[in-house]
Parts: C-alpha cells; structure tokens; sequence
C-alpha cells in the first residue's frame, strides 16, 4: 500500500476512536434509571421525554429528573421504589391561581420568576394522601432580592432574602440556585 493510502486509514480510524468516545461521554445518565422511577415520571408526564436525571444525595436514593413536555420543561424528584416526592415546574404570573398572584402583586416589587411546586410525599418518603401545591417567586424589593413561598390560597408561608451581592460582585450576582447550576456544570466538565 501507498502511503497515502495508510494515512487515510489511520485518520479514518482516529476518526472513527473519537466519535466513539464523544458518544461514550455524552450517553446519558437516565438510562441508569431504575425502571420503578421510569413509570412514575411517565405516569405523570405521559407524553415527556426524560432529558436528564441524576441521583441526588439524601437520606434515602432520591432521583431528580428532568422532564421536557413541548416548550415546558420539568424537575421530578422521585424515590427509588418510584414514589414521587415533588414535581417543580416554571409558572407565570398568569398561569397561577388568583390568590397567589394576589400575593404576589400585594409585594409591590419587580417579579423575577416564579415557580409552582407540588409535593407529593415528605422526605421520609411518606405518601402524602392529598399533594400538597406551594408557589415561590424571586422578587426585588427596595433593591433587596427575596424569595417568596405561597400556599395555593395566597398565603405567604416563607419570605427570605437572598444573598448576593451584585455591587461587590460577589458571585457576579448570582443566588445559591444560580451557583449549584454552575457547580453542576463544572462536574459535567470533570
């Protein structure tokens, strides 16, 4: 053969190494998933698509998926024997009930974001009877970040303000939230 001919072969054989091992890295971490928390999410979410998932560390294995239904995106933290324990889902200021966005509004402050929360069983993975729905909001208050929880009946269960600090640049601004994600990334990088 010419020596043409081995380059060739050799770069189509590095080629052919690399995809394998890109493919390798990026294959996803849900198809560890036991198939207990598989049908729960599915239950839930029949039409979803399982995007990511990972076990977080609790007292017991508790798995937190994420979901992708359409344009909503979805986190579901479910136990090992497929209890589900909490569906977090992004809302709007018009999409939860008026008593909340009362709540909200009565805040006289800028709203960031705003989340619906509905548990399903307490840590201790205890099924509850009746799920239990709670909203949260990120506001800014006379230039204070804060983080409101609301019960679906509009009353502010928990109001406490975030630390950041965006003049020092602590963080470049960003809550506890903001920095998990970004340690997330970074493991992914690992």
């Amino acid at each position: 053969m010419t020596r043409k001919t081995w380059v060739v072969i050799v770069c189509c054989v590095a080629l052919v190494a690399m995809v394998c091992a890109v493919t390798y890295a990026e294959k996803d971490e849900k198809d560890s998933l036991p198939a207990a928390i598989e049908a729960a999410v599915k239950a839930l979410f029949p039409t979803g698509a399982i995007s990511e998932s990972k076990q977080e560390e609790e007292e017991i294995k508790v798995f937190k998926v994420e979901v992708k239904d359409g344009n909503s995106e979805t986190d579901v933290k479910v136990a090992e024997d497929g209890t589900v324990i909490e569906v977090e889902s992004e809302a709007t200021i018009d999409t939860v009930p008026n008593e909340v966005a009362a709540a909200i509004k009565a805040q006289n402050a800028e709203v960031n974001e705003v989340s619906k929360e509905v548990e399903y069983a307490k840590v201790q993975v205890v099924k509850l009877d009746k799920p239990i729905t709670t909203y949260s909001a990120d506001i800014v208050k006379d230039g204070k970040k804060i983080e409101i929880e609301i019960a679906a009946d509009g009353k502010i269960i928990e109001q406490q303000e975030k630390k950041c600090d965006k003049e020092k640049g602590d963080d470049n601004g960003k809550d506890d939230d903001d920095k998990d994600k970004d340690k997330d990334k970074d493991k992914d990088k690992d």
